[in-house]
């Protein structure tokens, strides 16, 4: 019995399908990224706003979050996340990061009224801190390497 059961298994792996070994078509429809040049530009998606709330609470701040981000910056190349942790007595602590830093955090009351306030001054912070990260990362010595290196 165990003989059957060993074979069994290696003889599967050892039959190849005759299709495999025959149509070895690419899988790319026409010219391969590689070849065409235009994989940097697909690298990295820029000015996301990534949504990892689980509640009502931060599903509101989220979405007044991405519409006043969107309004106040045309050219956002940063990607940000906004992060819920639901507390059991104070409702939700709500962070905003930027490459897993956190720019903005505060605490949400269950009650919504306070939404549009907290948006407003995470707006400022993250304003004030991506001019800052930008200025940064121009004033950064890339001599020896790219910015996307560092």
């Amino acid at each position: 019995m165990r003989i059957v059961e060993f074979c069994l298994p290696v003889a599967l792996l050892f039959a190849v399908p005759a299709w495999s070994q025959e149509e070895q078509q690419p899988l790319e429809n026409g010219q391969p990224l590689e070849q065409n040049g235009t994989l940097d530009d697909l690298r990295e998606i820029s000015g996301a706003v990534i949504d990892q709330t689980m509640t009502r609470l931060g599903e509101d701040f989220y979405s007044l979050f991405a519409q006043k981000l969107s309004d106040e910056f045309d050219d956002l190349k940063e990607n940000l996340t906004v992060k819920e942790r639901p507390t059991a007595l104070s409702g939700s602590v709500i962070s905003v990061l930027h490459r897993r830093k956190a720019i903005y955090r505060t605490a949400l009351s269950p009650g919504r009224d306070q939404v549009e306030t907290k948006v407003d001054e995470a707006i400022k912070v993250v304003r004030a801190y991506v001019t800052r990260w930008r200025i940064e990362r121009y004033l950064q010595d890339t001599f020896d390497v790219d910015y996307d290196e560092i």
